[in-house]
């Protein structure tokens, strides 16, 4: 019985540290977008040019899955077709940060570079 007792104990103590784990990462992928959402901004305003030329080189489209509008926090304009493909209610008064994802091979989110369709050389 005892034994049992200390099996159950060792279960309820993984579950506690896999929820934490799952918080964790959920923060670190939360803060990393801020970040980055920031660092976007401030490098789109000094390389203007150097942006354009980029996303003149930029390969593939838009898989249009609407994982970035939600890196970092759920864009309020975010919906989905019939389909399940995102829409941007607002399209045509789409900011221009989000016109321009990504504008250069840094210019992703860590956890979705590889899922994305947009690619660079």
């Amino acid at each position: 019985m005892a034994e049992f007792i200390k099996d159950l104990e060792l279960k309820k103590i993984n579950d506690i540290v896999n929820k934490v784990n799952k918080i964790f990462q959920k923060v670190d992928v939360f803060c990393s977008a801020l970040l980055l959402q920031a660092w976007r901004r401030i490098y789109f305003v000094s390389n203007k040019k150097e942006v354009y030329t980029s996303i003149e080189k930029r390969k593939g489209d838009c898989m249009r899955c609407g994982r970035c509008c939600q890196a970092s926090c759920k864009c309020k304009h975010l919906a989905y077709d019939e389909n399940g493909l995102s829409i941007c209610k607002i399209h045509d008064r789409k900011p221009h940060m989000c016109k321009i994802y990504p504008y250069n091979r840094d210019d992703f989110f860590y956890h979705l570079k590889h899922t994305c369709g947009y690619k660079y050389d």
